[in-house]
């Protein structure tokens, strides 16, 4: 079944639901659903709700779908680690698929980071929303990842990081000593700074050990930024046992 994260007064009528906006334009249009088909929609805090369509609409360029919930359970496809990545603002499009292949692999929140070498984009929230969403869809998450609207900067990170006690690794091209293997057994939070194109400078990566930072290697080749990010999400949650 098609999957699709909606706002909270979608349901607030359950179990009659009432579809409207891009959404029911990509049902009807798009996707050419009929009554009697079958969605999944989620709440983003970890509940499904299958919904049979009963009636489609269209009053002149308004399209609505009328839906009935026949079932409710917990949503499915969340890790026990929850990785918050803080990550350096990207080039053009690259930080759009940071955020889409991040939220496939399973990250949590997404926070925009300014770093000494960041040369990127301005933040563009409602289009980083859009592409989390979708992301989240296809990949049937259960939790729509959180996003960070205003990017923060390296220090004001580890600062925040130092207060909140999080377990924080960065990735840094010049620590060859310690990697993604030694990541504590059943750890829950981890987050995961990742710099922008030409990454760390030393004396951040000394700036951020001093916060008490590890920093740690992603193996013996120079990854891309927009590539580092959900290489190691994904080798921390295969380390806590989420992937296989």
């Amino acid at each position: 079944m098609n999957r699709f994260f909606v706002e909270a007064e979608v349901l607030a009528t359950a179990p009659e639901v009432t579809l409207s906006g891009d959404l029911a334009h990509q049902l009807t249009r798009v996707l050419r659903l009929e009554a009697g088909d079958y969605i999944l929609l989620l709440d983003g805090q970890g509940h499904e709700y299958e919904v049979e369509l009963q009636e489609f609409r269209r009053l002149g360029k308004t399209e609505t779908a009328q839906g009935h919930i026949v079932a409710e359970r917990d949503a499915v496809g969340e890790s026990r680690l929850r990785i918050t990545l803080y990550m350096g603002l990207l080039k053009g499009e690259k930080f759009d698929y940071v955020l889409q292949k991040g939220t496939e692999v399973g990250i949590a929140a997404f926070v925009p980071l300014l770093s000494e070498r960041c040369v990127g984009q301005s933040a563009r929230p409602e289009r980083w929303r859009k592409i989390i969403r979708e992301a989240a869809e296809q990949s049937r998450r259960g939790l729509l990842p959180a996003l960070e609207e205003t990017p923060v900067r390296f220090g004001a990170a580890l600062e925040r990081l130092k207060q909140t006690g999080m377990y924080a690794l960065m990735a840094w091209e010049d620590e060859h000593a310690r990697s993604l293997k030694e990541l504590p057994s059943g750890l829950t939070e981890l987050a995961l700074l990742i710099g922008p194109e030409g990454g760390f400078s030393a004396a951040e990566a000394e700036q951020a050990r001093n916060a008490g930072v590890q920093t740690v290697s992603l193996g013996p080749r120079i990854l891309r930024a927009e590539t580092a990010g959900p290489v190691a999400a994904a080798l921390a949650l295969y380390q806590a046992g989420d992937m296989q």
